[in-house]
């Protein structure tokens, strides 16, 4: 259906709320974040009734890996019945990411109603893209379609023909400027944009049709707004227009700690988009002996001795990662920090050694870091270059990132069904 061109004066804006990566399942070191999810989600309902948002974007990764568990599941969607009871005219747009799997997404969507989409793979009709289900109208408070939005879940490489994702995004764009004939349109997406700031630790490459990064002229500069999900440090990127990832709702690694979580309003006016960031509460503080670098043992032992923090259930308590300065063997090393943490309410994440650095070293070697923060991209850069004398060539690290992801889904497959 198309909508009739309406001046501006006519029309009031469309009031979009974007949040991604919620990884519902996720745990850390073996710690559950269900009491972080439900804190986040219950602020999440009262965000949007206090903006009057009219449709919600969530841009993937909805869970942490292919086969959530059944709490994940439920989590997900008692939120999604809440929602509808509580704001009953909102729109709900939720795309798959990478650590979604595509069929789990979309089976629960012919139990939903007409303003909830669950586009976990891209719709396809007669084998080409269905965009009737992927152009989505978005209605402002008077229920008048005044804007337009695309969902494009993360693509694999069978979702692409000979032109790419550049080529997708084309088809995309012109089947939505046919339906949006003037109103601000909306683009989505779940990838890797370059320019964007990785978290190491907790995100995975991504390879789509042979690119990792893609360029931000991917997006056509008519898209009034480019909603983006995968990265987790919220971010706008330099753009001709509005290209914002919204970040995860609160750290999944130790190295998203320093991160301001927040979503994002994006209001969709004929003249112009406004964005405003509203920061997310952290229910869970994540906490590191020391701030920065790393102690001796008998320092280490000292401050967490020195530590006084409010009690708490557990699910609330502080996570807690030590970084210790090695010099050479220390038997009991973990015996003592395990020691000088009894009876505080903190939750320990890991004990990292830290070895001083000498000289220079290659990422298998490095003693700086800990063998948890190594990628397998950097070791496989590094035995190439140690077998070869030389590092892969670009193709073959392309290859070796495409099956890396493969190798992730599969993973993530087996843990999943071994815990259900």
């Amino acid at each position: 259906m198309l909508s009739a061109p309406l001046s501006s004066a006519a029309v009031r804006p469309v009031r979009l709320l974007h949040t991604s990566d919620w990884h519902l399942g996720h745990e850390l070191f073996g710690h559950t974040r269900e009491a972080e999810h439900d804190a986040f989600l219950a602020w999440l309902s009262d965000t949007l009734a206090q903006t009057q948002a009219d449709a919600l974007l969530v841009t993937g990764d909805i869970y942490d890996v292919a086969n959530p568990s059944v709490p994940a599941q439920q989590r997900l969607y008692r939120f999604i019945a809440a929602l509808r009871q509580r704001l009953p005219r909102l729109q709900i747009i939720i795309i798959g990411g990478n650590h979604d799997s595509a069929v789990r997404i979309d089976l629960p969507g012919a139990l939903v109603d007409a303003d909830v989409h669950l586009i976990g793979g891209l719709p396809r009709h007669e084998r080409e893209p269905d965009m009737e289900r992927i152009c989505i109208p978005l209605k402002n408070t008077d229920g008048v379609p005044a804007a337009w939005l695309a969902a494009v879940p993360f693509c694999r490489p069978s979702d692409l023909d000979a032109t790419g994702l550049s080529g997708l995004y084309a088809r995309i764009m012109s089947a939505l400027a046919d339906r949006a004939r003037g109103l601000p349109m909306v683009l989505s997406g779940h990838l890797h944009v370059a320019g964007g700031e990785v978290s190491e630790l907790s995100e995975r490459r991504l390879v789509i049709g042979g690119e990792e990064a893609a360029a931000t002229d991917l997006f056509d500069p008519r898209a009034a707004y480019v909603a983006l999900g995968h990265l987790h440090r919220p971010q706008t990127l330099k753009a001709a227009m509005p290209i914002r990832y919204a970040g995860s709702p609160f750290p999944l690694s130790a190295a998203e700690r320093g991160y301001r979580h927040c979503v994002t309003l994006a209001i969709l006016e004929q003249s112009g988009t406004r964005l405003e960031t509203l920061p997310i509460p952290r229910s869970v503080d994540f906490l590191r002996i020391p701030e920065n670098g790393a102690l001796t043992l008998d320092d280490a032992v000292n401050a967490i001795q020195a530590l006084t923090l409010p009690d708490r259930p557990r699910a609330q308590q502080p996570f807690i990662e030590i970084a210790i300065l090695i010099n050479g063997p220390e038997p009991h090393l973990q015996a003592r920090i395990l020691a000088a943490l009894e009876g505080k309410p903190v939750r320990l994440t890991r004990i990292r050694r830290v070895t001083p650095q000498s000289g220079q070293t290659t990422p298998l070697s490095d003693p700086t870091r800990d063998l948890s923060d190594l990628r397998a991209e950097d070791i496989f850069i590094a035995m190439h270059q140690r077998e070869h004398q030389t590092p892969p060539s670009e193709a073959l690290s392309r290859a070796f990132a495409e099956l890396l992801l493969e190798a992730s889904r599969e993973e993530d497959s087996a843990q999943t069904d071994g815990k259900n």
